[in-house]
């Protein structure tokens, strides 16, 4: 009986060891979210059981891993806790967070449909104009992935108006590149790119910029642009090495070999395109996927344009998935009404 005490005791995190995880884990869901994950899944198991507003940070952050990873297990074992009896009074105030970050989830499993009923009621939550952006920021990309093209670029250009922060600013900017890039209006396309870039790079967010930089660079390699290509590949190049995610750099290597052969005349070696094969599984996985094939058209080269249709037909294009991915996760504590948003976006 005693040593069972004990060993509670030394396996519960300290305060200290509970701030200094915090810290690792913001970290690491900008720079490596399966990291993040592991990490969050780790210390589980010790986090205290009394609530706390220091333990609801951790928890919080805990499901934004969760969600970056898309593990159904993680994200649904955290709002569990959180929609307990006994954490009530801590998530006051804090629905807006959980139910935005469950969202998120479901729309990177391609659950649209309950993405977009959980994004109005998130709206429900929102207090000014700042979180209001924010929702609207992320239904819009919603409505991106299932199709309605229209809405979203509407929504985003209100948000636009509404947006006080810089940072929400810099993300409406990006997903607008994102809608004009899909509407082929890529001129429009690299302007938004530029400028969410120019934030990022700023701030000092690896993650993000990276992001932003890729789409400005694919953005000009679909214009053929490769003066402005050459201007930003170094400056995306040192954001793709801080953040260290491995989905950027194998992107990035397509675009320089991509730029290196039909601007430079080189030919690809046999390891080259070896590896360009070996990063095909993970880039149709993402949203950058769906610009391979335009890639692999212009390098021209018959091996890597079979690789990349035997590949298809195991990993569809991220855009033709149309069936849900993973579990959903309800969230009937908070959003059992959402009659008033949903009002709000069929104004839309």
């Amino acid at each position: 009986m005693l040593a069972a005490i004990w060993l509670s005791v030394t396996v519960a995190l300290t305060p200290s060891e509970m701030f200094k995880t915090l810290n690792q884990l913001k970290d690491l869901n900008s720079k490596n979210s399966p990291q993040a994950a592991d990490l969050f899944r780790s210390i589980e198991s010790r986090l205290p059981r009394k609530p706390s507003r220091g333990l609801y940070e951790l928890y919080r952050i805990g499901l934004e891993s969760g969600v970056r990873v898309q593990d159904t297990d993680l994200v649904s074992s955290v709002v569990t806790v959180l929609a307990s009896k006994p954490w009530q009074s801590i998530t006051e105030g804090g629905e807006l967070d959980i139910v935005t970050a469950v969202a998120i989830y479901h729309r990177r499993i391609h659950d649209y449909s309950h993405a977009e009923a959980l994004n109005e009621c998130a709206i429900s939550y929102a207090a000014n104009p700042k979180e209001f952006a924010r929702v609207a920021n992320n239904m819009a990309v919603v409505y991106r992935y299932s199709g309605q093209l229209a809405k979203a670029s509407k929504i985003l250009k209100e948000s636009l108006l509404l947006a006080e922060d810089r940072e929400i600013i810099a993300n409406i900017k990006n997903n607008l590149g994102n809608i004009y890039f899909d509407q082929e209006k890529y001129r429009n396309a690299q302007l938004m790119y530029k400028r969410a870039f120019r934030f990022h790079s700023e701030v000092g967010q690896s993650g993000y910029a990276a992001g932003t930089g890729l789409n400005l660079l694919n953005t000009q390699i679909f214009l053929q642009d490769w003066q402005s290509f050459t201007r930003y590949k170094s400056s995306v190049e040192m954001e793709i090495e801080a953040s260290n995610l491995s989905v950027f750099k194998s992107f990035f290597i397509w675009q320089q070999h991509l730029f290196e052969v039909t601007q430079k005349g080189k030919e690809l070696k046999s390891e080259e395109i070896a590896q360009l094969i070996d990063a095909i599984p993970l880039l149709l996985k993402s949203e950058l996927g769906p610009s391979l094939e335009f890639y692999a058209k212009l390098l021209n080269n018959q091996l890597l344009h079979q690789a990349l249709q035997n590949q298809l037909e195991k990993t569809p294009n991220i855009r033709d998935i149309k069936a849900p991915t993973g579990k959903r996760v309800e969230l009937t504590k908070w959003c059992s009404n959402s009659s008033v948003a949903k009002k709000y976006f069929s104004d839309f």
